[in-house]
């Protein structure tokens, strides 16, 4: 047996590292693309350096699922972090499942207010109610850098795409990244008078 039958893959079908985390779009890798640490430093801001540089250090060496923690997504109200650093996938899901995944544990139509969840009679789904709300601040603690890696590296991409000049693509970068404090304060805002309506009602 010859070596013909060991043939080289031809260029289509050459090796290249999956995102899967990725859309389909920003898979695509352009010509010139180039997720740099002076874009990711455009993107979040004088906080690069002090803080997400460290943060996000294991998915620059592999930018597949890696467990890592970050603080303010797991003890500020967890929704409420992913809606200021423009998260708003996340952000839609950590604020919607705890509500079914609390239904669904319980099978109980009980409103999650505090004046039902304070009765005697409801105090197993007040234990529920706690143990959903910590499960889901452990989850976004251990899953906000990946997600915000993902947008990064999505945004950079999506940068190169427009095949604009390179202080260009940094203003892009910025205006992309960045953070959303007016609907994350009134987020926040609302949360709080709904909280007041469930004590005075």
């Amino acid at each position: 047996m010859n070596g013909d039958d060991m043939r080289e893959p031809e260029s289509g079908e050459a090796s290249k590292p999956n995102d899967p985390e990725l859309p389909r779009w920003a898979r695509q890798t352009p010509a010139g693309d180039d997720f740099s640490e002076e874009r990711m430093a455009a993107y979040f801001g004088p906080k690069w350096e002090s803080s997400y540089k460290r943060k996000l250090a294991p998915f620059l060496a592999d930018p597949g699922f890696v467990p890592t923690w970050n603080w303010p997504a797991a003890i500020a109200f967890p929704p409420a972090w992913f809606l200021y650093r423009k998260l708003y996938v996340p952000f839609t899901l950590f604020f919607l499942v705890p509500g079914f995944v609390f239904r669904w544990l319980t099978g109980s139509d009980t409103p999650q207010t505090v004046v039902e969840l304070s009765k005697p009679e409801n105090e197993w789904l007040q234990v529920m109610s706690v143990a959903v709300f910590v499960s889901s601040s452990l989850a976004a603690g251990g899953t906000a850098n990946w997600f915000l890696f993902r947008r990064t590296r999505a945004a950079s991409r999506l940068v190169s795409m427009q095949g604009v000049s390179s202080s260009e693509a940094l203003d892009l970068m910025r205006r992309i990244g960045g953070v959303n404090r007016t609907a994350t304060s009134l987020f926040v805002v609302l949360m709080l008078v709904v909280t007041l309506m469930q004590f005075g009602g």
